[in-house]
This record gives structure tokens, sequence and C-alpha cells, in this order.
């Protein structure tokens, strides 16, 4: 008797695990990276840059912003200026976004304790086989050092 109810959780185990793998959507995530930022002094002129390698697939890729904030960040959204070059075209993609990090109550919108993890999307890009991006990212704050900002990601995903 023991032996038959071995079995069924064993066959419901591997059944569940089939059904989550083929109901996964068919999003691949092909670069995920973070560099760390001095978080007592992230300076208006410091960038973080990350370098994407060739693509081996055409298609549209979703870009994304990876953020650690420790609970000394002094403001409720972050500004940043974000410009993407897709290389060999030389394209050059320009934009500003504001990240809402605090809620109106006081309280982080990330998931953590005393370091919250955030991912924002950013925007959409046609990209061709071969092509690679250079991303460079840089606070646009009012105030010239900006404290708590502890990681920068940058994560892209083909759809």
């Amino acid at each position: 008797m023991q032996r038959n109810n071995l079995k069924r959780i064993i066959y419901t185990l591997l059944l569940t695990a089939v059904w989550g793998m083929t109901s996964c959507s068919r999003q691949q995530t092909v670069f995920a990276n973070y560099e760390h930022v001095d978080d007592t002094r992230w300076e208006k002129t410091d960038t973080i840059i990350f370098n994407v390698p060739p693509l081996e697939k055409p298609g549209t890729y979703r870009e994304k912003l990876g953020l650690r904030l420790a609970d000394d960040f002094p403001f409720m959204t972050l500004s940043m200026e974000i410009e993407l070059v897709v290389i060999p075209k030389g394209m050059v993609y320009k934009s500003q976004h504001k990240f809402s990090v605090i809620d109106e109550t006081g309280n982080p919108k990330g998931k953590g304790l005393s370091l919250h993890q955030y991912d924002f999307d950013i925007s959409e890009v046609e990209l061709e086989q071969g092509d690679s991006l250079h991303v460079r990212l840089a606070h646009n704050m009012k105030r010239e050092i900006l404290p708590g900002v502890v990681d920068l990601g940058f994560i892209l995903i083909r759809k």
C-alpha cells in the first residue's frame, strides 16, 4: 500500500514539473549582470557600463533595470539616464526614466529587509543576430552625490 502511495506522489511531482516547464513563457534571459556601486557616494559623473556580447538570435528584446537600494536611500524615486548603443550599426537610444522605489506611506516597493531589490522595465528593442550592446547608466538626481544605491543591473530578455 505504501509503495502505491509513493508511486502516486512521484507521478504527481513529475507531472507538476512537466506542466510547469511547458506552461512557462517562451521568454529567455540572454544577459543579466550587476555592477556594485559605492553606496555612500555615487556621483553624477560616475557611469555604470554594461557590454552585452553578440546575440545568437534576432528578435524583440526587453530591457530591464535591476536595482538594489539600502535603507538610507533618501528619495521616493530614482531618476536615471540610460544610453544604449547597438553595435555594429551604431544606433544610439537615449532615454530618461523615473523609477518609483518608495510608496506614499514611506515603505519600500522592492523586496527585501535592509537591502531592497527592484526590477524595472526600460523598453523593447529589435536586434539582429550578431548585434551587441553597450549600455551606460547614470543617475540624474539633483543631488550630486547619491547615497544608498548598492548595485545596478542590466537584464536583456528575448521575447
